[in-house]
């Protein structure tokens, strides 16, 4: 909004669209936009045009219908990548990282889960578990809190985001 306030401020309208989006134009005090389903006309003379940038706006959208208050949807600057997907975490660059036992490892850990039930469904050792858990805390990927008589390992934050688990909402 600041952006557009500033292009208003130092060319009038004609700078303030000049950038907005391919299917506007401004020609003699008129806006016009290009590629819409329906064809209507909103006078707006003396009754002033309300901007609203959207993230959700791929293209200018006016009022539905001609009655409706003067307005106008545009997509917003800055979203950045707020539409493009996060790349998904190659499993074979984390195997390469850690090796296969503690990615196997990181890879069990969306519930808290003890080192003996990790241990039988990994079908190994519950000191081999131990072992890697123990690397894998101190770096960082996991976390663990006590249980009773148990201690529950839980993959962390750093861990979900080099796995490819669950992102915060």
């Amino acid at each position: 909004m600041t952006y557009r306030a500033r292009q208003l401020a130092r060319g009038g309208a004609r700078l303030l669209f000049a950038d907005m989006h391919p299917n506007l134009r401004w020609q003699g005090g008129v806006l016009q936009i290009g590629q819409m389903i329906s064809r209507h006309h909103v006078v707006a003379s003396g009754r002033g045009l309300l901007l609203v940038p959207s993230v959700f706006a791929h293209k200018p959208a006016p009022p539905v219908s001609p009655q409706e208050a003067p307005t106008l949807a545009y997509p917003s600057r800055g979203v950045a990548t707020l539409w493009v997907r996060e790349p998904v975490a190659d499993t074979t660059a984390l195997v390469s990282l850690l090796g296969a036992p503690k990615a196997r490892l990181l890879g069990l850990l969306d519930e808290p889960l003890p080192t003996v039930e990790l241990a039988r469904r990994l079908g190994v050792t519950a000191s081999a578990v131990s072992q890697h858990l123990g690397v894998l805390y101190a770096t960082g990927l996991v976390s663990r809190a006590r249980h009773g008589r148990q201690v529950l390992y839980r993959r962390s934050p750093l861990g979900d985001g080099l796995s490819g688990g669950p992102k915060p909402l």
